[in-house]
């Protein structure tokens, strides 16, 4: 055993790690930043302490940051965005916040720190050197204020623990006096409209929570063409001895165009009888004709895209990427694989529409093997759909971790495998 760390060598060996990302939003329900969030996958998740196996939150960020930085490319997880990281006390008085960029990172202080002179002094030379300080899952008590004082001249950001307020005044006064002293104040564990409205009414700046996957937090979120994406086909098609492949991966680059053609062909001015099964089925149902006359409409029509706006588009993308690598994973026929890949793309359609799923679902015309999947979770397609829950849940529970290690024998995977889809979804350009 490792005294120092907490792991024993055998786990280090053994065990794969991922990492996850939470968007959080502004008022203008637009991506601000994600919180990286420590992931370990398999079965060393299951009672971890009564085994020995404890990750102390200096390794938990190091781990972290080996991920983005080495291994997936925080350019791929965070693309223009900022990322909000969990530190420790001993990670804070290190010296490897220092290798960090203060225009990518915002160092997330967690409630467990101890707040000493230590730490006064470490957060003012951060915050000196150009980082921006957040204080995490923050309760309002008269004991926290009087414990975190020393700390707000150097914060730029207070997470606060939404669901611990109860008292709408004080919420819109621990708001205001915060934003006095230039410090923004960040509403964890949205998770309702209703949490979104208060907290929004009561000033915060921006909202953290499952809120934004949900299809009753969301008001209204457009899928605009790429009017870009749509010149780049245009030119391919023009191109002698096109490839329908080529034209399917160019749309797999377009996921917002891809919809629109879903949505195109269930319309009334494109009337089809077959189940669309993939991205290429769909291409071969509109014909090449009628795929440039629709496409020239919408570049007529000066469309423009804001994806890097749409955090939900953003993760339909991943969810796509990490169904198709894990159908590689399974050596799955190529017909398989583009079935899994559309199904990731439109799983998140009920957060963008605010309805729900089925709904959805009955205005596009879908293989039915997808939508079995995606409304029951049913079939080996279903059990994809089911693993998804374990990256994007917080909050994950031990029977949680029992669920996915029965999906995992029940698909044959490894956790190292899951991991490693995880993460080749992550580096894959199309995100």
């Amino acid at each position: 055993m490792n005294e120092e760390s907490g792991i024993s060598e055998e786990s280090k060996m053994g065990e794969e790690i991922c990492v996850a990302r939470q968007p959080i939003l502004n008022r203008e329900k637009e991506l601000f930043a994600y919180e990286l969030l420590f992931r370990r996958s398999g079965q060393a998740n299951i009672n971890a302490n009564s085994a020995g196996i404890i990750l102390s939150d200096m390794n938990a960020t190091a781990v972290v940051l080996d991920n983005v930085l080495n291994n997936i490319g925080i350019d791929k997880i965070v693309q223009s965005s900022l990322a909000f990281l969990n530190c420790s006390y001993d990670f804070l008085l290190s010296e490897i916040p220092l290798s960090l960029n203060p225009d990518i990172f915002i160092l997330e202080i967690l409630e467990s720190v101890q707040i000493d002179e230590k730490l006064v002094d470490a957060v003012k030379g951060l915050s000196e050197k150009g980082f921006k300080m957040a204080i995490d899952d923050f309760i309002p008590t008269k004991e926290r204020l009087a414990e975190v004082a020393p700390l707000v001249p150097y914060l730029s950001y207070c997470k606060l623990e939404y669901p611990e307020i109860k008292d709408i005044k004080l919420l819109r006064n621990i708001v205001k006096s915060f934003q006095q002293k230039n410090v923004k104040v960040l509403a964890e564990k949205i998770e309702t409209e209703e949490d979104f409205k208060i907290s929004y009414d009561a000033g915060c700046d921006y909202f953290q929570g499952y809120f934004f996957t949900k299809p009753e937090t969301i008001k209204s979120v457009k899928i605009s063409s790429d009017a870009l994406g749509i010149l780049q086909i245009l030119s391919l098609m023009n191109k002698d001895g096109l490839d329908i492949m080529d034209l399917e991966n160019e749309f797999k680059n377009h996921p917002d165009l891809t919809i629109n053609l879903l949505k195109y062909l269930n319309s009334a001015a494109f009337a089809i009888r077959s189940k669309i099964t993939s991205i290429r089925h769909a291409l071969s149902l509109l014909g090449l004709s009628n795929l440039r006359r629709w496409l020239l409409i919408l570049a007529y029509a000066g469309s423009s895209s804001k994806i890097d706006k749409s955090p939900l588009l953003m993760n339909a993308t991943l969810r796509a990427n990490f169904f198709g690598e894990l159908a590689k994973k399974l050596d799955w026929p190529v017909e398989k694989a583009e079935k899994v890949y559309l199904m990731g793309l439109i799983s998140h359609l009920d957060a963008l529409y605010q309805t729900s799923l089925d709904h959805v679902l009955e205005q596009i015309s879908l293989d039915k093997e997808i939508t079995t999947a995606l409304l029951e979770k049913k079939g080996t397609m279903g059990l994809l759909v089911s693993l998804i829950k374990f990256f994007e849940n917080e909050d994950l529970k031990e029977e949680d971790l029992k669920d996915m290690d029965k999906i995992l024998e029940d698909l044959t995977l490894s956790p190292q495998d899951l991991s490693e889809c995880w993460n080749s979804a992550y580096r894959n350009p199309m995100i």
